[in-house]
Formats: C-alpha cells, sequence, structure tokens
C-alpha cells in the first residue's frame, strides 16, 4: 500500500530541518492510518484507548496526560511536517527529526484560519501530541518500539506572540516511531482536501477508505469493525446514525459512503467517486448492479 517511491538512497542527516518546502503533497504514514491513534473528541479527552487487530495481533495502548489526548485536528501538525521531510527527502535535502515550524505556514498550508487565536491553539495542540503516551508492537522503518513514547518527544517555541501567549515559530521532535516510517516511505498520498473536512470522523473515515480502498473501486467493512477501527467511543447504534449522516453530507475526498443492509452485519461500503470505474467493477461481480441499487446511498451509478 505504500507509495512507489523508487530509488531509497542514503540520505544526510542534520541537528535541524526547517519546514519551508513550497510544495508539498500530503504524505500520512500507514501506521496512523491503520490504527485508532487519535482521539475523535473535539472536548478534554484523558480515557484511555486499546485497540488490537485480531488477525494481525499488532496493538496499541493510549494514555493521554491531563491536558488530554491528541486529536486527529492535531494530527495536521505531524502532517505538515511529515510531508515536508518526504518531500525533502525526496529532493536530497539534509533532514532531522528536529524540525522548525513556521506557524503561519503551517495554518494556511492545513487551511486553517490564520487569525490571531490559531496561535495560542498550537500551543495547546503541542501539549497534547507531547503527552500523548503509546505503547505499541507496531513496527515503523523495519524497527518495534519496546517502550513508551509521545507523538512527539518535545517542542520550544522559538518566537512567541506579542503578548506571549501563542507561538509563531517552534522547534518540534517527532518521534522516532514515526520518523522511520517516514524515511522508510511508509506513506500514502491523501487529499488536499482532508484538511477542510470539519468532523472528525469524517476525517477518520476518508484515512480508513485511503488506507483499504487505494486504488481499488470499493471496500466494504463490518460496520462494528470499522467502528472499532475508527476510534469511536459511541455505541453502535449512535456510530450508525453518524455513517448515515456523513452518506448524506456526501463530503469525503475521491470517495462516497454507503450503508449495505442486506447482511445479518450491516456493512460500510466506501466506493469510487468515478462513475465509470464504478460501472466496470460492478459489471465484474455477481448481481452487482441489484446488490449497489439496494445500498443505502446518496447517488445512483
Amino acid at each position: 500500500m505504500t507509495n512507489p517511491i523508487k530509488g531509497k538512497k542514503p540520505f544526510e542527516q542534520v541537528e535541524l530541518f526547517q519546514a519551508n518546502m513550497v510544495e508539498w503533497p500530503v504524505k500520512d504514514d500507514l501506521a496512523s492510518m491503520e490504527f485508532p491513534i487519535f482521539s475523535l473528541s473535539k472536548n478534554h479527552d484523558t480515557e484511555i484507548r486499546e485497540y488490537e487487530n485480531a488477525t494481525t495481533k499488532k496493538r496499541i495502548r493510549i494514555t493521554p496526560s491531563v491536558v488530554g489526548a491528541a486529536t486527529v485536528f492535531d494530527k495536521d501538525l505531524l502532517l505538515f511536517i511529515g510531508s515536508q521531510l518526504i518531500e525533502a527527502r525526496q529532493s536530497g535535502l539534509p533532514i532531522a527529526r528536529k524540525v522548525k515550524v513556521d506557524i503561519y505556514r503551517f495554518l494556511t498550508g492545513t487551511c486553517r484560519s490564520p487569525g490571531g487565536n490559531s496561535y495560542y491553539l498550537v500551543v495547546d495542540m503541542l501539549r497534547r501530541l507531547k503527552g500523548t503516551n503509546l505503547e505499541t508492537n507496531i513496527i515503523t522503518g523495519g524497527v518495534e518500539q519496546v517502550k513508551g513514547f509521545g507523538l512527539i518527544d518535545d517542542y520550544e517555541i522559538e518566537r512567541k506572540t506579542s503578548n506571549g501567549k501563542g507561538a509563531l515559530e517552534v522547534n518540534v521532535t517527532i518521534s522516532e516511531w514515526l520518523y522511520n516510517a517516514l524515511i522508510q516511505y511508509e506513506v500514502l498520498t491523501i487529499d488536499q482536501r482532508y484538511f477542510k473536512l470539519g468532523q472528525a470522523l469524517e476525517r477518520r473515515l476518508y484515512e480508513l477508505a485511503r488506507k483499504h480502498t487505494g486504488e481499488k473501486v470499493l471496500w466494504k467493512c463490518d460496520i462494528e469493525i470499522l467502528r472499532q477501527k475508527s476510534g469511536s467511543t459511541q455505541d453502535l447504534r449512535r456510530f450508525r446514525s453518524e455513517i448515515r449522516s456523513i452518506i448524506k453530507r456526501d463530503s469525503l475526498p475521491d470517495y462516497r459512503v454507503a450503508l449495505d443492509k442486506s447482511a445479518k452485519i450491516q456493512r460500510v461500503v466506501f466506493y469510487t467517486r468515478s462513475n465509470k470505474a464504478l460501472t466496470q467493477e460492478l459489471q465484474k461481480m455477481v448481481d452487482g448492479f441489484s446488490w449497489f441499487e439496494k445500498l443505502e446511498k446518496t447517488v445512483p451509478v
């Protein structure tokens, strides 16, 4: 599922990398796309969460600090940093785990308002990213971390706003676990429109669809398994209701969402927005068009 990036040449590492690449296709690491590391809550979330893939036996335990768990919206900073590192790596530039980030560039690059309050919120974001502790057997870059670690190791505010409460420029040291994934290109490109998704579950479902559908036409997942993979803490009834709302909004880049109620265990179906590709795929399936017609969805083929 990784992007086919040829020629993993040796690269130079330095003490500090400046994230000032002008163009940077958004790269998302495979581990956090697959596993529910980030909280879906916009509220103060201090709940300890655990997830294990029953098939692969890969597991993860997420323990927030008193400031709360890192959220899917906090992840934007890691996406920004990781994408910049990947772009620099491909361009033959030296990189480092310690990254200097201009907050204005980060805000505008991730479709956030560069208004005054945003610079204060970044500081809270950094606190949550550093405070969220992971314990996992998920290997990145061929290395298994045998100790607990934060999503970022450290941060320091290089330049503050005039009142001293916000950050204009920060140095962020990302975890070795994430860095190993990035330098080995264990990533997928995601659509820039991801940053415009305002609902946490929409973002998470897009990541899962991108990871599991990839270049395929559709992906089906049992609704309870999807609930677990998404990291949702809602009961199944409420989760199904949220899925139905997302079906109606039809806002995910690249994919549409449908609900398959034909089986005893309901499934959520993610399918391409390309009518041509979808038609060709349904033609290959036994009773494909009949099955698709019965789905609870927004747009017919």
